[in-house]
């Protein structure tokens, strides 16, 4: 379904994560990043071509996935200092007593 005259979609449920452009939100600022780190160092469109590169394959391992797959990883592969979760047990706590 799209809007008259945009030829854009409407997302159809509340709950359907933020897009930008095409892509979910999370692989967008994937590219967006490398992009960034290509004009940083001098490498535009290097940069922009891994970006595209990484997008595609971070969407091909999350497709059929949870919606929230990035922050999953996150959990399991980063510390605590930089996630931020507090109330949560740590990642390397497999098993649960109580």
């Amino acid at each position: 379904m799209s809007a008259p005259g945009t030829g854009r979609d409407i997302p159809r449920r509340l709950n359907d994560p933020p897009r930008m452009f095409w892509w979910d939100l999370d692989v967008s600022l994937l590219v967006m990043a490398c992009t960034a780190a290509g004009m940083l160092f001098g490498y535009f469109l290097t940069g922009a071509l891994l970006g595209l590169l990484c997008a595609s394959a971070y969407s091909r391992i999350k497709s059929g996935r949870h919606p929230a797959y990035a922050l999953h990883l996150m959990y399991w592969h980063l510390p605590p200092a930089v996630t931020g979760l507090k109330y949560t047990p740590p990642s390397w706590a497999r098993e649960m007593t109580g």
